[in-house]
């Protein structure tokens, strides 16, 4: 019989959307199979990403062994962003053992939509200027010069050395498109006058109707390149799967390899120079409690979409080696109000402005033009920290209709064409609905668990700002006080708070060299993506986006670190 563990579903939608019988769908927040209808094909296992779906019957047995040793020129730990470090030391000639702890590669990268390149030789064929010099002191600007200039410039040239390089495979120009977005430069993690854009998905999670959380993007595109790289080129790199990195081997100050674990015992790999791909902590509990108690502060329990091997290993191995991590550069995300883990369609519909927000009080509690960042802090104040986005029927068509007239959404338009679909889907979920539908206020009151004549007063007073132009309350602007018709039906969009990821502990300089705290760099050691804190600081977004990072730092240490193995 399979199941799912829910403590490691991401909710990505993949398992329900290929499911033949029809038998994954949501038993309150998370994903769930129905035994009655279930085959036991095991299609969903093979479908999972996290690895969070078994056969509780047939559990795989571990098989004890005697400790393994090998040797490598370069190790990697981690096999999302990991595998580009891997790639790119062995295509310089260095012979690689790349180690996963899941027993599939991907982690979190493979749940990553996009990277922005600032300059590639696309943009210079399309007579695009090169604004990457710009680009570096707008990020240093944004950030007060808290990150290293050296680790931005690496950010900034290196993604577009990696783009470029990614090209040589063969299959970007079918996968990617540049959009020029004219004199709009878009500042924040897009900077400069392109974009290169990933559309939609390929190779996994086809059948999915939503397009949010991956897998399938452009993640999942990178890692499918590399391992056709490494088959098609015949490159020397062992992956081992389900095989943990546990302590990191030093003789004389440098590194001199890792030990691993799986399932049979340990695995002890020699070795010149190690990356560290580990990942975030966002799946440890004991590390957030650490660095943000606030997080499990609340009383409805936080949806986390970090895949369950985040659980900050490179700061545990660091740690042994009496490194601790900046905690002012740390990074734990928290988002809210927003419709996770369901439909992104009716995510979007809900965060429009002229959705009004009404807590479990029946009250309006935020200016919704503020948009979800805005509102994230506010959020947490609020009964049980939910919030139902409310409108008429009408209201929310007009909302559809104006994301299905917007050429941005060209695309998915089909997504949008079907809200009405997946609010009535939703409403019949039977444990927990995340969507109320009703005839009258009174009624979507009660099925929201709000005091009704509240909830109508508190209608009556939006309803009378819409008319008059003037929030009184929170100061939206006039364009966005659209009213709650006077006729249902009426819709409710559940809205909680998330983390997409808990991010950094390893500090590394321009070449990815891992830092001591005295700012000294371990030789043969190296930190990609989001097991650094190159990009983050406490509480504060990062200007460059994790996905760029990952594949800048991951490109660049695996070529530095097999200069450094060709140097012994």
């Amino acid at each position: 019989m399979y199941q799912i563990n829910q403590q490691n579903c991401v909710c990505c939608h993949n398992c329900a959307m290929e499911c033949p019988m029809q038998a994954i769908d949501y038993l309150g927040s998370k994903y769930q199979i129905d035994p009655d209808k279930c085959v036991e094909c095991g299609l969903c296992a093979r479908v999972c990403h996290t690895c969070s779906i078994h056969d509780v019957d047939n559990p795989e047995p571990a098989i004890p062994h005697e400790p393994v040793v090998k040797r490598a020129d370069v190790v990697v730990c981690g096999g999302g962003s990991g595998i580009v470090a891997a790639v790119r030391a062995a295509q310089k000639g260095k012979r690689v053992i790349l180690v996963e702890k899941a027993d599939k590669l991907g982690g979190n990268t493979d749940y990553a939509h996009a990277y922005f390149p600032v300059y590639t030789k696309w943009h210079e064929a399309a007579g695009m200027p090169d604004v990457r010099e710009k680009a570096v002191e707008h990020y240093l600007n944004a950030t007060d010069h808290v990150l290293d200039e050296d680790v931005v410039r690496t950010a900034v040239y290196g993604c577009g050395e990696f783009f470029d390089w990614l090209c040589s495979f063969g299959t970007a120009d079918s996968v990617y498109h540049l959009v020029n977005l004219g004199d709009a430069d878009a500042h924040g993690p897009i900077y400069g006058p392109g974009l290169l854009d990933f559309p939609t998905r390929i190779r996994d999670n086809l059948l999915c109707r939503d397009d949010a959380i991956g897998p399938g993007w452009g993640g999942t595109y990178v890692k499918y390149t590399m391992l056709d790289a490494i088959r098609d080129e015949k490159l020397p790199v062992e992956i081992l799967t389900g095989t943990a990195a546990r302590h990191l081997l030093l003789e004389d100050g440098k590194i001199a390899g890792v030990v691993c674990e799986d399932r049979g015992g340990e695995v002890r790999i020699e070795a010149p120079a190690v990356i560290l791909a580990t990942g975030g902590f966002g799946k440890s509990d004991e590390k957030i409690r650490e660095f943000a108690p606030w997080f499990f502060e609340g009383e409805t329990e936080i949806h986390r979409f970090s895949v369950p091997t985040d659980t900050g290993d490179g700061i545990d191995m660091l740690r042994e080696l009496g490194v601790e991590p900046n905690p002012e550069r740390l990074f734990i995300s928290m988002f809210g109000p927003k419709h996770h883990p369901f439909s992104n369609v009716l995510a979007d519909m809900a965060l429009e402005p002229d959705v009004p927000q009404f807590n479990l009080n029946g009250e309006r509690w935020s200016n919704e033009a503020d948009g979800l960042f805005g509102m994230t802090a506010v959020i947490a104040q609020q009964p049980k920290e939910v919030s139902w986005a409310i409108q008429s029927r009408d209201g929310f068509r007009a909302v559809a209709d104006r994301f299905l007239s917007n050429p941005a959404f060209a695309s998915k338009a089909y997504l949008y064409e079907t809200w009405e679909d997946e609010l009535r889907e939703e409403a019949a979920y039977p444990v927990e609905p995340p969507v109320m539908i009703a005839d009258t206020l009174g009624e979507l009151a009660e099925k929201c668990g709000m005091p009704a004549e509240a909830f109508i007063e508190s209608v009556k007073r939006y309803n009378e700002s819409a008319a008059s132009g003037h929030d009184g309350q929170f100061g939206k602007p006039a364009q966005f006080l659209v009213p709650i018709g006077g006729q249902g039906p009426y819709y409710a969009i559940l809205g909680k708070r998330f983390s997409e990821a808990s991010l950094g502990g390893l500090m590394v300089d321009g070449q990815c060299r891992v830092l001591r705290g005295d700012g000294s760099f371990i030789p043969g050691l190296y930190g990609v993506g989001d097991a650094t804190s190159a990009m983050h600081r406490r509480g504060r977004l990062a200007v460059i986006s994790e996905l760029t990072w990952a594949m800048a730092s991951a490109y660049t240490s695996g070529a530095n670190a097999a200069d450094y193995a060709d140097a012994l």
